[in-house]
């Protein structure tokens, strides 16, 4: 008897990802899934971790990277859906690592190219810096107003003595994952990244979230 022998697989389409994407894709992969969502669920869930695994406790969160074997387990379950019975780690610097690169990775930064310059302008004074803001795509004014609101829950005194991270120090780890110097002159990217944080901590130090509380 002949057994005939099963053909590799060909052709098979390449489930789109949650990583690496524009935002108005990552809303579109999520509409059936999360039709109730305004913002990205991965962004929503990550932060989510972030705190619940002790994140407002853990020294040098976000500074200190995660376990990088760990980080792409994550990726890898969140983009296969596969964490839904069990979360894959209870580590707070893996979710938070993850999250800065879910942000960096996006097709285009969340603060658009056509502001960059306008931010870097700006960037010491409160009032223009939320006028800029105000000039995003929705999605991305509610992704920036987001993270911003989480990274504000952050400077509480006593989490501040707990982690050492203050608005100086998550300024400067997130401006990389909100701004994307379009420069390919390294010189200027350099010059620039002053700048691109005392935006963001100008935007964490003084932007009003209160009306991001309970958006998902």
């Amino acid at each position: 008897m002949s057994h005939s022998k099963p053909l590799p697989p060909q052709n098979l389409p390449i489930k789109p990802s949650m990583f690496g994407a524009t935002l108005e894709d990552v809303m579109a992969l999520q509409k059936e899934s999360h039709p109730d969502n305004h913002l990205p669920w991965v962004l929503s869930l990550l932060a989510e971790k972030v705190v619940f695994f002790g994140g407002y406790s853990t020294e040098g969160i976000f500074r200190v990277p995660g376990d990088i074997d760990k980080v792409s387990a994550l990726k890898t379950s969140l983009d296969n859906g596969e964490f839904l019975q069990e979360f894959p780690t209870t580590d707070a610097p893996v979710c938070a690592s993850l999250l800065k690169e879910w942000l960096r990775e996006l097709y285009d930064p969340v603060i658009t190219n056509d502001l960059y310059q306008k931010c870097l302008e700006n960037c010491e004074h409160a009032k223009f810096c939320e006028s800029i803001l105000k000039e995003l795509p929705a999605i991305n004014r509610l992704v920036v107003a987001f993270v911003i609101r989480f990274l504000q829950g952050f400077l509480e005194e006593e989490t501040v003595r707990k982690t050492k991270m203050t608005a100086d120090n998550l300024a400067m780890i997130f401006a990389p994952n909100l701004l994307r110097c379009p420069s390919t002159d390294l010189q200027v990217a350099m010059d620039n990244s002053k700048w691109e944080m005392t935006f963001v901590r100008t935007l964490i130090n003084t932007l009003d979230t209160s009306y991001m509380e309970g958006v998902v």
